[in-house]
């Protein structure tokens, strides 16, 4: 059984991150210019992660985070800031130096983005995710997750000036995480993710990136284990408030890793593929739950309650309803918070119209 069992048939969660506010870089230049203190930008952090709780609350969604608010120290360049930024300026091995990285996507090889340089052996230490859980254990009684990006996400994106192999560098970074992850899990924490929005797109790298997740996992007991995969979610320019699909990959490209993790649950996009043959998922691992991607995070339009179940109802033809989510394709980060809040509802929605369904009630 899956992470499905502490909950009703067809449970909602988020994939993580949720609507960054416009006021997060003007609070940030304002610390770099000494007009406030450090901590007024993290007062602000932590009632922007509030907010994400009670959204997520309101609309009703059963598995939920923190919005992963806490992790935007500098919105510029957005995600890949909170994403690998965040984490290897707490990890010993990275030096303080970013250095622009190029040639990341092929939709255009000319941008680029800020990224960590790796000069030492890494070493273990606490990268924030045990404070995360205690925020949200102490505003919310709900089911919770905390998700962690990847190792092999890790290794594509960073400057390796010590290791000399990606495959290398992702079995350090993977023993990194694994010591936090550990924490986390004696912490309590119910689902623990990792997320690798390269992987699908590089099948070259997919079986030391599955060992390389696998490993992250090794001695978590409590918590179910998750892994996202999506086809990336990133805009050089945070005020356009638009994430762009960048690493485009044929559909079941990426089931080799889903079928070598050894997780409990996977999440996938579904709505901004527009896929009309998913025939792929009749391989889906039937030891593992699926949570698939009902919510085009890269487009404004929220989407109708209908829409979202019918979204449900054709993966419901290759995988059973007692293994399967309801998700966003990705983070929300990127949406206007009256967008992110609005499609969050749909969702609902969308699943409880299909719950009625499978329960013979009539709409």
């Amino acid at each position: 059984m899956g992470p499905t069992a502490r909950f009703p048939i067809l449970p909602t969660t988020v994939v993580g991150s949720y609507s960054v506010p416009d006021w997060y870089p003007v609070l940030q230049e304002g610390v770099q210019r000494g007009a406030m203190p450090p901590s007024a930008f993290g007062d602000a952090k932590a009632i922007a992660a509030l907010g994400a709780i009670k959204d997520q609350e309101t609309a009703g969604v059963d598995l939920i985070s923190d919005g992963e608010l806490f992790r935007r120290d500098d919105n510029r360049f957005g995600p890949p800031n909170a994403m690998i930024n965040y984490f290897a300026a707490k990890i010993p091995g990275f030096s303080a130096e970013l250095r622009d990285r190029s040639n990341i996507t092929p939709l255009d090889p000319s941008a680029s983005l800020p990224a960590p340089v790796v000069t030492d052996p890494l070493q273990p230490a606490p990268l924030g995710l045990v404070e995360e859980l205690r925020f949200l254990r102490r505003y919310s009684s709900r089911s919770v997750k905390i998700a962690m990006t990847g190792p092999h996400m890790f290794a594509r994106i960073v400057w390796d000036e010590c290791y000399g192999s990606p495959e290398v560098l992702a079995m350090e970074m993977a023993a990194i995480i694994n010591a936090e992850l550990r924490r986390l899990d004696r912490a309590g924490c119910d689902v623990i993710q990792l997320d690798e929005p390269v992987l699908w797109f590089r099948p070259d790298d997919q079986v030391w990136g599955a060992k390389a997740v696998n490993a992250c996992f090794q001695g978590v007991k409590r918590a179910k284990r998750a892994i996202h995969v999506c086809q990336g979610n990133y805009n050089p320019d945070p005020t356009a408030h638009r994430g762009l699909r960048i690493f485009p990959s044929e559909f079941q490209a990426i089931l080799p890793v889903i079928q070598a993790a050894q997780v409990d649950l996977v999440l996938m996009a579904f709505a901004a593929l527009k896929e009309k043959d998913i025939t792929a998922l009749k391989d889906f691992p039937k030891d593992k739950a699926l949570g698939v991607g009902v919510i085009d995070v890269q487009e404004h339009r929220v989407e109708t309650p209908a829409q979202v179940a019918r979204t449900i109802q054709r993966v419901l033809q290759y995988v059973p309803p007692k293994r399967l989510l309801v998700c966003p394709d990705c983070g929300l980060n990127h949406l206007p918070r009256p967008v992110a809040f609005g499609k969050l509802q749909a969702m609902v929605k969308g699943a409880e119209l299909v719950r009625q369904a499978l329960s013979g009630k009539r709409l």
